[in-house]
């Protein structure tokens, strides 16, 4: 695992929690025990912040940065199950059952994090009703996700799968053109490991995509002209490519 690195940064703005979803209902002298009771620290991109199988039971509050929940698969490559922004908090799961890390999370960018004790996290859990609550969405979110991520593995090609990838980035285009726009558009790598399969593919099916003037890449963005033919194509289930 990386080593962490404290950023030094002093003062309440740098140490708070405020912008942590789960914590949203807490008052403001609740939530200053929580933040005292948590370690701070930094990490580069690309840095591990947990690692698959590790006996830790933190609880990690991400303040600033992007992260990306990974797993490797037998294939070898890693299978991206999530992109994870300011506001969430990962490594719960442990916390609770005191089982070994279930996956890897990494730093996309560089990020700050909130550590609470993993005794800290169930007293907090079991003594506030709001947050119990906003736990169990959470859980319950991540048992509905896996179960699309099941379905999607066993009946969608590699293809398809990069397909579904874009639409579930995809967003109006808010200058009203009628487009989808992915906006920043992901590395082809990062692409390839949320649809299990390989960056070549991901290069090539996009490719195909704008060769047929489905999707254009602009700048950092791909702008997907016609939604409903994308998602038309990912019915078309064929072979791996």
């Amino acid at each position: 695992m990386a080593s962490e690195k404290d950023s030094g940064s002093g003062g309440r703005a740098g140490r708070s929690l405020a912008s942590i979803r789960l914590l949203s209902s807490m008052p403001a002298d609740a939530l200053g025990q929580v933040e005292n009771a948590c370690r701070w620290r930094s990490y580069r991109a690309g840095e591990t912040i947990i690692e698959r199988g590790e006996t830790a039971q933190d609880v990690y509050f991400l303040i600033s940065g992007n992260a990306r929940v990974l797993n490797l698969a037998v294939s070898g490559r890693f299978v991206a199950y999530a992109l994870l922004g300011p506001g969430d908090f990962f490594g719960e799961l442990a916390a609770i059952d005191g089982q070994p890390r279930s996956a890897t999370v990494a730093a996309e960018s560089p990020s700050r994090v909130a550590i609470l004790p993993a005794h800290e996290f169930r007293r907090l859990a079991t003594s506030n009703q709001d947050v119990a609550l906003s736990l169990l969405r959470r859980l319950t979110d991540i048992i509905r996700t896996c179960d699309d991520r099941i379905f999607d593995l066993s009946s969608l090609g590699a293809k398809q799968r990069i397909y579904f990838e874009l639409l579930r980035l995809a967003e109006p285009d808010p200058s009203g053109s009628g487009d989808w726009v992915i906006f920043p558009l992901p590395t082809q790598t990062a692409l390839a490991a949320s649809a299990d399969t390989t960056r070549q593919t991901v290069a090539r099916t996009i490719g195909r995509l704008s060769e047929g003037g489905l999707v254009i890449r602009k700048s950092k963005a791909l702008h997907i002209h016609d939604r409903k033919r994308l998602e038309s194509l990912i019915l078309q289930v064929k072979g791996e490519i």
